[in-house]
């Protein structure tokens, strides 16, 4: 199952923040908020206001709903991404695994580097380095697949103009909560 396309309009708009970075001479500010995103299973401290945007993505033979809530400050992108399961993949374990490496994997397409073969366990944080819209780019990101939905914990912006602290303070704020 590849999914690259369905977290694909994350990395959308990287090319027009990368060169608008490059125009932006001033240093960035960070006003960080908690708020809990993801139809409250997740709570993460954004570095300034949250837009939310939800699109129908088509994976494989099925359409799914998947929301993204993020943040821009200067040309780093601060976003918690999720998708509820559909019935058939949450009553498979096979099937939530397979959802998560290709979560995992489109990271790193996204970027246009290779996956590696073998992906870390949930939750850990996945450092990748590459390029988006023809400029150096690069993120930390941690992915989840829970009971019922798939969480993307993503921070990513050019080489020079997203701080390695801010993204690592982004995803370090990032907790799943449990839900009744």
């Amino acid at each position: 199952m590849t999914i690259s396309s369905l977290f694909r309009f994350t990395f959308k708009k990287a090319g027009a923040i990368v060169a608008l970075a490059a125009i932006v001479a001033c240093s960035p500010s960070y006003n960080w908020r908690e708020l809990d995103v993801a139809d409250g299973h997740v709570r993460a401290a954004f570095p300034d206001t949250v837009k939310t945007e939800t699109r129908d993505t088509r994976v494989d033979t099925m359409t799914m709903p998947v929301t993204m809530a993020s943040a821009k400050v200067g040309d780093g992108m601060f976003a918690v991404v999720s998708a509820p399961l559909p019935a058939e993949i949450a009553a498979s374990p096979g099937a939530s695994r397979g959802l998560g490496v290709a979560a995992m994997r489109s990271l790193y397409l996204n970027l246009q580097v290779q996956p590696p073969l073998e992906f870390p366990p949930y939750g850990q944080v996945i450092e990748i380095r590459g390029q988006s819209g023809g400029q150096p780019f690069w993120m930390l990101a941690r992915v989840w697949v829970t009971d019922t939905m798939l969480i993307e914990a993503i921070a990513a912006g050019s080489e020079k103009g997203l701080p390695r602290e801010r993204a690592r303070e982004f995803l370090d704020s990032v907790v799943l909560k449990k839900t009744p």
